[in-house]
């Protein structure tokens, strides 16, 4: 077997057809496609019970404990492949995905291999967020989302990894509801691992459609940032830091009204989200919605950042 493609769903009704339907035609053989399901009630596990009893190499995993970390442990454990990787359901992969990983798996350049990441919303509201999470100035230097080009990097989404990787530095922290691929990354960076992205891997996501998903996704993501880099003592950028700084800066606006002078970075603030909101060539609707998105990301994940902090305490 060269290849087990391990996917975790919960409720992928939406997105379950067109995603295994894109994984039939990548041009590749001898793989095996196992659905770590969290128990799923919309219908997505009949879907996956349908293709599996006409291809063999499609099986469902039942992940008891639902997220995405304990269902990739425990299908990894059930697979056989020379490669592995950890996909998402909610994207679209390019026909040559698998072949173009193998081939720079095969060739030693790297021990994991992933491409660039195209985020897409299905709404103006989710082009808005789709937007704000490949700019600059909504998630920093994080490479994968904001370049194309070939390079080694710190992390990559959606990556295909040599088995002995996870032999050596072990599977995904349990502990770690979100940001599990994070450390992990992180941990494969300390073991001397090299991570490659590719622009013929590039690959397509689909964002939240609303601010509220938008919250809650990074509200998730600042709060079990901490807990990562308490684990592994390193990793820690500054932009990581510049969020839960800015939440705490918004928490204590009210000193404006004896201090004035403490409206100033939020003014600058303000002008760079407008700079970075409207100057383009999106529509005036996506506009206006990327001026609320950008303060959502900013706001949520520094939140989330701070409450995480104080659970180490």
């Amino acid at each position: 077997m060269i290849i087990s493609i391990i996917i975790p769903t919960y409720n992928e009704i939406n997105y379950i057809d067109e995603l295994i339907n894109s994984l039939l035609k990548n041009n590749i053989k001898d793989c095996e496609i196992l659905f770590a399901d969290g128990g799923s009630t919309d219908g997505t596990q009949e879907v996956i019970k349908k293709y599996s009893a006409k291809y063999p190499f499609i099986k469902l995993v039942e992940n008891e404990k639902q997220y995405v970390n304990f269902g990739f442990n425990k299908a990894f454990k059930q697979s056989v492949g020379k490669y592995v990787t950890l996909m998402g359901a909610h994207a679209k992969y390019p026909p040559d995905f698998f072949v173009n990983a193998i081939k720079y798996l095969d060739a030693d350049e790297c021990d994991a291999v992933g491409g660039p990441l195209v985020q897409s919303g299905t709404t103006s509201k989710g082009k808005a967020i789709a937007y704000c999470l490949s700019s600059k100035f909504g998630v920093g230097n994080t490479e994968f989302r904001v370049y194309k080009d070939k390079r080694y990097v710190d992390s990559v989404a959606f990556a295909v990894y040599k088995r002995e990787v996870f032999e050596k530095a072990g599977l995904l922290d349990e502990d770690l509801i979100k940001n599990h691929d994070d450390e992990f990354h992180y941990r494969l960076n300390k073991f001397g691992f090299r991570i490659l992205m590719v622009p013929e891997m590039q690959c397509e996501y689909f964002v939240r459609n609303s601010f509220a998903g938008l919250f809650k996704q990074y509200y998730n993501y600042g709060l079990y940032k901490p807990l990562v880099f308490a684990k592994l003592k390193t990793g820690i950028r500054m932009r990581h830091l510049i969020p839960p700084l800015f939440s705490l800066y918004i928490l204590f606006l009210p000193l404006a009204i004896i201090f004035p002078f403490y409206l100033i970075p939020l003014t600058i603030y303000l002008v760079g989200n407008f700079y970075f909101s409207f100057i383009n060539s999106n529509s005036f609707k996506i506009k206006l919605f990327s001026f609320l998105a950008f303060p959502i990301i900013h706001f949520s994940y520094g939140l989330g950042f701070l409450f995480g902090l104080g659970k180490l305490f």
